[in-house]
Formats: C-alpha cells, structure tokens, sequence
C-alpha cells in the first residue's frame, strides 16, 4: 500500500457563478470566454505568485500557493481583472468567480493534494459572494499584519460534510456582488452600518478599545441573518469625518446607522450607542453602559454583548411596525414576514391563521427565500407547544417539510435549525434536535430563541435537566429582555421550577409574575396565576386571572388544560393542581 506524504500548503478553490445558467444560454461562447479568461488572467496570475494547478473540476479550479499571501494577491488579481474584461456584457451573462481560501497539512498524491483542507476551502468558496473571497481562520491569522488587506468576519459556519463549523473570514476585493435573484432580497432586509465608535477619552491608546468594539459589533450582527450589515471596509471609512446620517444613508443605502462613544476616566469605561433611522435622523434607541476596566478582553466582549441585545430587539421591533402600516399587496417577501410575526405574536386562532398566510405568500413570492419556510415550520412547531394542535403528528409532518426546506434553501439561517430542533424533540429524537440546536447556536448565539428553543428540548424529556432548561430561559431573558416572546422565556422558567419542584406556587412566583404582565401571554401562564392565587386563598386575583385567560383563548375548558400538551410530565403536573383547576370550574371555566 502505498504511503502519501503530508505538507503544509495553501490551497484555492474556484468556480464559476450561475455556470449551468451560463451555459445553457450560450455554451460555445462561454467555453470559449473561460479558456480566454484562463490562458490571460487565470494562469499568469498564478504563475506570477508561484502557484500551480492542481486541477480543473469543469466550471471550477483547484490551486495550490506556497503560503496564503501570495494565494490572496493571486486571487484578488484574478477577481478584478475577471470584472473588468466582463464588465461591457450584460450583468446576467457576465462571468464571474467565487473563491474560497485555507491553509494547512494536506496529503500529496502524485500531482493531486486531497484531505479536509482541500474540502474546506471548496465549502468556503461556496460562501463567497461573486466576484468575493472568503478565507478560514488559519488564512485570516496569517495575514492579520497585512495593513493592505480589509478582512471582515463572518461569524461560524455550517458547511455541507464538514461536522464542526468553519470560522469564515471575507477578504474584501472591491469588485463583489450579489449572486442573481439574491439583490432583491438583500435590499428587503434592514441594512445597518456600523459607524467607527468616537474616542472621548484624552488617551490615544483607547481608540483601538473604541475601533474594536464597533468591529466586533460589527461581526455580531453580521450572524442575524434578518440583517444586512455593511462590512467593516466600507464603514470605517468614515472614521474621524463629521457626516450627517442621511447622507451615509444615500452613500451606502443603509436604513439603520449605528453611532457609538467610549470614554475612560481612570478605572472606569462607559460606552454609549445611539440606533438611528437613516431616512429621517431619528433616534430608535439609545442606551450607556458603565463597567470597570479589568480584562480588557472580556470587557470588550461584555459591551459587545451588551450593544448587541439592545439592537437586534429594537430592529426588529421598528421593522414589523413598518411593515405593519403597509397594505399587503404592496409588502416584499421579507416584509410579508414581518406582518406575519406581529400576527403570530397576537397568538389568537385568527392570528395564527393569519400569520400562516402570510409566510405562505413570502414563500411564493421568492421560492429561493428560506425565512418564510422556517416561519411556517414554526407555526406549526408552536400550535403543538400552544396546546393548539388538533392533529399534533400533521402539524409536526408538515412543519418538516417546512424546516427542512429552509434549511436547504438557507444553511446559515439559524432559524431553520431551531425550528427542526423543536419539532424533532416532538418526535422524540433527542440527539438530532440537539444536533440542529448545535447548529443554529454556531450560526449566531446572540439569538434568544435558539436559547428558548434548549428549554423546550428539556421539556419534551422523560426526565428533563431542569437546571439546563432554567439556564437557557435566562439567557433568552438577557439577550432580549424587550423580545415579543419575553412572556414564553419567563413561562419555561417557570416550567423549569415546576417540574424541579413538582409544585406550582410561591416557589414560580418570582417568573410567572412577569410571566403574566408581558403583552402576548398565553392562556395558561393565566391559568398558573389563577391556580397560585387559588394556593395562597386569594380568590379575587384568580378570578381576575381566569379572565384573562378566557379573554385570549374563548373555547378554554378543563378537557383542554388537561389533554392539550403532550409533554411527557404533564399528566403529573396537571394532576398536581387538580383541586384547584376543580375550583376554577366552579368560577366559570367550562368542563368541556
């Protein structure tokens, strides 16, 4: 058998965007741009860096560079040369590359190099805008000194045959673009730039404090996919100007800007930010946070963290309210979405069946857009949560579907895996939900619900760790404390005592109070208020909170409180507050 030696090597992967496309158009023409592309720009390019071909996979290349310097200059030549000699055809027939970079021990055999870093830089190449570059981790540390090179992270990804996720990192070549049918929807989401923070402080030192949180910020929203954040190259360049928002707005086409301040005055640091929209100058939000200087790192992180919970909520919010006074006929598919979250959010049998035609009309108005497919997964996810299903194994077969194609159109939509985590924990399958909350965890763990989704994992187990399960709601509360479903993150809290404790009383108060006072709560957080007023001989408030209950689910009746969860523990619970759900009936709660 023979032994293949190892070294360390760079190694590119390359190919040709929409190529089938181009192909089936005009397909002697396109064969006969490619060999003119590579007999004039591909081959001296790579010559010039002292690289070589490995080989050519029909529509793409595989090339191999001494060290990831001269791989970058390479490519960089490549992208911009390729985009000039296209740039006279029109857009839909141009040729255009992505290109994918990493750096590493690979196996040689003969003329051939094999091996996961090989497999790794054509994932990463998948990951590329046209016309892009995106590098991995090892790339990216290599070239940290380059102060010629604009390189913007990208956050974890999950790549296709690859087990862990992948650290993505985009060198910037000035000549990227979006793939067709992609600008649309790029356009639709809210667009952010991140303005360089302002350095109030006397010291020169803090302004790389102040130039590293905005980055970081930066890389932090970069991993909601509900977003469109302008990279780091393209907002620093008003660092140190004096520019009116509005003006940034109409230069780079961004909705929301980002402004922020770091100040020290010796031990203390306090970091101020401002959300402003674009298109008016005014102020969304604003907040300042004063910390001791310590760990510069971990205060850095702290602040980051900390911008972070505060923005995305408040985005969001200012999203659904503009979609909200829009007619639908008018609204785009992203938009379709956000009306469709305000109705869910109501969570009346109206809304749900308001908010389902919605995310359906997003899905066929883009059929490559994965966002209205997690959405209609997670509508039926939640009418089994809710105790809503009348047919919880349909709801569940559907919801698949539904997740699993928006996993397939959008592997980076964080959503799309929790969405499958939720209803592969209904179907019993305990390591792959776990799996699939793994994933959409790498892909952003700045996002509540991928949070509040651990929770319901927990709940749907024969014996559930509810000391994971209190962890996660928490964490769901801190990074969005102001989220429309803050209600459902204090509810599995107080589910996390409850099945601790087998008791439902002053042992949940301190989460089902807020619980209860949060717009949108569900009938049978009511339910628990009223059982635990009922504990406690106070009978006024649990009438008044069997009202509530009523008020947001009319047909509620005992049959339902007792028969509509499927939970493994909850014939227990329910049996445990029996008395008391006896004593509502004789307040007005209907038996059937």
């Amino acid at each position: 058998m023979k032994t293949m030696e190892r070294k360390a090597t760079t190694i590119v992967a390359a190919d040709v965007v929409g190529f089938s496309r181009l192909v089936a158009h005009a397909e002697e023409e396109v064969f006969s741009r490619l060999h003119d592309l590579r007999h004039t720009v591909i081959d001296p390019a790579v010559t010039a860096e002292g690289g070589r071909v490995v080989k050519t996979m029909g529509d793409g290349l595989l090339v191999e560079f001494p060290q990831p310097g001269a791989a970058i200059r390479a490519s960089t030549a490549v992208q911009r040369a390729v985009a000039a000699h296209e740039a006279d055809r029109p857009e839909e027939t141009r040729i255009r590359f992505r290109v994918g970079i990493n750096h590493g021990s690979v196996l040689v055999d003969g003329d051939d190099v094999l091996g996961d870093v090989v497999n790794i830089a054509a994932r990463l190449e998948t990951l590329s805008p046209p016309g892009g570059i995106c590098v991995s981790r090892s790339v990216r540390d290599m070239l940290i000194n380059d102060e010629t090179l604009t390189i913007t992270g990208q956050g974890m990804q999950y790549v296709r045959n690859i087990p862990t996720p992948v650290e993505v990192w985009q060198v910037s070549t000035g000549v990227e673009g979006d793939s067709p049918g992609q600008e649309q929807r790029r356009s639709d989401r809210p667009s952010v730039i991140v303005l360089p923070f302002d350095n109030m402080s006397p010291s020169i030192e803090d302004g790389f404090l102040a130039d590293g949180i905005a980055e970081d910020v930066i890389n932090a929203l970069s991993r909601f996919r509900s977003l469109f954040v302008i990279a780091r190259g393209s907002s620093f360049v008003y660092k140190d100007r004096a520019n009116d928002v509005r003006q940034i707005a109409q230069d780079t086409g961004a909705r929301y800007v980002v402004k922020g301040a770091v100040r020290r005055a010796g031990q203390r640091l306090r970091v101020s930010a401002q959300l402003i929209e674009a298109a008016t100058g005014q102020q969304i939000w604003s907040d300042k946070y004063d910390r001791d200087i310590e760990d510069i790192f971990e205060l850095q992180d702290d602040i980051t963290r900390c911008l972070v919970t505060g923005l995305t909520p408040e985005i969001g919010v200012h999203e659904r309210n503009i979609s909200r006074s829009k007619p639908t006929d008018s609204l785009s598919a992203w938009e379709l979405c956000q009306k469709g979250l305000t109705e869910i959010d109501m969570r009346t049998v109206g809304s749900f069946r308001n908010a389902y035609g919605l995310f359906k009309a997003a899905a066929e108005a883009d059929v490559t857009y994965a966002l209205p497919h997690a959405l209609l997964g997670r509508v039926h996810a939640v009418r089994i949560y809710s105790g809503r299903s009348t047919d919880p194994q349909k709801d569940v077969a559907e919801g698949m579907k539904h997740a699993t194609l928006a996993v397939q159109l959008d592997d980076r939509l964080e959503l799309g895996h929790a969405t499958l985590a939720q209803l592969m924990t209904i179907q019993g399958r305990e390591a792959d939900a776990r799996a699939a909350l793994a994933r959409a965890k790498a892909l952003n763990d700045n996002d509540a619900l991928v949070y509040s989704v651990q929770t319901f994992i927990n709940l749907f187990q024969p014996e559930p760790d509810t000391y994971e399960m209190e962890t996660a709601g928490l964490e769901a509360v801190r990074l969005s404390p102001q989220d429309p479903l803050g209600w459902s993150f204090h509810w599995m809290l107080v589910m996390s005592i409850w099945l601790r404790d087998m008791e439902l009383g002053e042992n949940v108060r301190h989460y089902l109070d807020p619980a209860a006072r949060l717009p949108g709560a569900e009938t049978f957080v009511h339910i628990a208020v009223a059982v635990t007023a009922l504990k406690r001989g106070d009978e006024a408030t649990a009438r008044l909170a069997l009202d509530d209950a009523l008020k947001v689910r009319p047909n509620l009746t005992l049959h339902t409180i007792r028969h509509a969860f499927h939970f493994p523990k909850w014939p227990a619970l329910v049996a445990g507050v029996a008395p008391q759900l006896e004593t509502l009936v004789e307040m007005g709660l209907p038996s059937e």
